[in-house]
């Protein structure tokens, strides 16, 4: 519940009990883990890890890395290279397993280049919209 509240605070809205629902339930993400950064016992950022499958013989795992959330005091502070070289040294990300990362349309975070991340797909988004009589 603590973890909740904290991730609640940096999204600045939303109800605790969802993010409880969220981060407990694997049923509502199969294959996503949630993690958080944390400095001086404060969580700072949160993100999400979810395996992706493949289809293609002999390609390498992949992961895709998405719900970013970055506490905006520390912004510039090397939380996110940490993230990366965490990605690195325990998941093997960049060796074994590739990774795929969302940003923001225009938005090219520098740990991207840091790090060796390319462009490599672009995403497009089917949104949830109100239901349209006759479709």
């Amino acid at each position: 519940m603590d973890d909740a509240a904290a991730i609640r605070e940096l999204y600045g809205a939303g109800d605790v009990e969802e993010f409880v629902l969220c981060i407990a339930d694997r049923r509502t993400a199969p294959g996503t883990t949630y993690y958080v950064a944390e400095s001086g016992g404060q969580i700072v950022a949160v993100f999400a890890l979810t395996r992706l499958g493949r289809l293609r013989p002999g390609g390498k795992s992949r992961l895709m890395l998405h719900e970013i959330k970055l506490r905006p005091k520390f912004r510039g502070t090397g939380i996110t290279e940490d993230i990366f070289g965490w990605l690195a040294t325990n998941l093997a990300v960049g060796t074994e397993t590739e990774l795929l990362a969302l940003a923001a349309p225009g938005l090219r975070p520098s740990s991207f280049d840091k790090f060796g991340l390319s462009e490599s797909h672009h995403v497009f988004k089917w949104p949830v919209r109100a239901k349209v009589e006759g479709l």
